[in-house]
């Protein structure tokens, strides 16, 4: 694979496209899934508040297992736990001991995965390369996002939840075989202080994205679902299509974020983010405004994600260590998308319209604007986000920070 110039990062890159496949062969229907089996939309979100929860608790964990036998072996056990709930989903028949078995396996297989996989995107990527390479990432990923939802809600309304879902396993245990081929990152076994001081930039921007996605998401996919008849293959076009839409707008404006002007797209991002979520609280449930809304919102929202892990991975490599930076900010994650989820529980739970847990959103984006411009300043005056600057072949593996520490087996 030619698609970027570091070895490292291709087969990263593929086994991030395969996760994406699965993702979307299951995960992006476990919300309307969960409605479809009983469940009320207070209780889904209570659902997904108890998950980041019991994330936020087991994260430690992944700080035990990496020093001792290396990052890139801890991403494929995650890799592979993450694959668990998939079937898991498929015993959930409402309120009850396999719902709570989901929530624990879910949370146990995205801490080692998320945590690990971030920190290696982080250590492994070239930092002034970081914009395309994101994008890049996203833009693949928006073409498994395309196959995945069509197909995997043509089997789960033809076949029933244990095909669909045993498949998308089986597809996130075959992204394992791409990370064999991934060099070692070295991490450091142990830092002095305080992680989540050491990593104040990311843990608020991971609580601004999490305060953001987690009750507008599931908010926005209930809403489709019903637009599309409460159907699950409907449902799983109307997801395709809308990849289909944003699949290369990232991928362009990635080179941007490269090329010095990421504090410029910051305002951008924050613009277009700010008016996809005034348009989805606003759209009502009407099938074709529904549509419309779906198409035109993935369509220019391929800029957030490039945006705002640009920052956030080349924070990562500059700081002690990537590993324990995104620990940290993986825990800013959990608390914002809990206070949200609760939040949109609430709103629920007394009979307000689903829209308005998409309106929780808006606050949070100048908010988060504010802070990527903060941290892209700060990657410009380090001279790090300057077009022409190339660090040193031993800082795409680890920066400088990192002389002295132990590289794991």
């Amino acid at each position: 694979m030619t698609f970027f110039l570091n070895r490292d990062l291709n087969y990263l890159v593929v086994h991030a496209t395969l996760h994406t496949l699965a993702w979307c062969f299951c995960g992006l229907f476990s919300g309307v899934f969960l409605l479809r089996v009983g469940l009320s939309l207070p209780q889904i979100y209570l659902v997904f508040a108890a998950t980041l929860t019991l994330r936020f608790v087991l994260r430690p964990l992944v700080l035990r297992m990496a020093p001792a036998i290396g990052l890139r072996r801890t991403l494929m056990i995650g890799t592979f736990l993450f694959a668990l709930p998939f079937p898991v989903l498929a015993l959930v028949h409402g309120v009850g001991m396999a719902l709570g078995l989901f929530c624990l396996v879910t949370a146990f297989g995205e801490v080692f995965y998320w945590t690990s996989y971030h920190a290696c995107f982080a250590a492994l990527g070239d930092t002034k390369m970081r914009g395309s390479q994101v994008a890049g990432r996203e833009m693949l990923g928006a073409l498994a996002g395309i196959v995945g939802p069509a197909a995997g809600g043509l089997v789960l309304a033809e076949f029933g939840p244990w095909p669909a879902f045993m498949a998308a396993s089986a597809i996130h245990i075959a992204a394992i075989v791409p990370l064999v081929h991934v060099s070692e990152p070295v991490i450091a076994r142990e830092l002095p202080g305080g992680l989540y001081g050491a990593a104040k930039s990311g843990v608020w921007l991971f609580v601004s994205d999490g305060w953001i996605t987690a009750s507008s998401a599931t908010a926005w996919s209930v809403i489709m679902f019903r637009a599309a008849g409460a159907r699950f293959d409907a449902f799983g076009g109307l997801l395709a299509a809308a990849a289909l839409a944003g699949a290369a707008g990232g991928l362009v404006l990635g080179r941007f974020i490269d090329g010095g002007y990421a504090r410029r797209l910051t305002f951008v991002n924050a613009t277009i983010l700010a008016a996809s979520l005034m348009l989805k609280s606003i759209c009502g449930e009407e099938p074709v405004a529904v549509i419309v809304v779906a198409l035109g919102t993935t369509m220019l929202g391929g800029l957030h994600i490039p945006t705002l892990m640009s920052a956030l991975y080349n924070e990562a490599k500059a700081s002690r260590c990537p590993l324990h930076y995104q620990f940290a900010a993986e825990g800013g994650w959990d608390v914002g998308g809990t206070l949200s989820c609760l939040a949109a529980a609430a709103l629920c739970a007394v009979d307000l319209p689903l829209q308005l847990a998409i309106v929780l959103a808006l606050p949070m984006v100048p908010v988060q604007a504010r802070l990527l411009t903060i941290s892209y300043g700060k990657m410009l005056n380090s001279g790090k986000n300057e077009p022409g600057h190339a660090p040193a072949t031993a800082d795409i593996l680890c920066p400088p920070q990192c002389a002295g520490e132990v590289e794991p087996p």
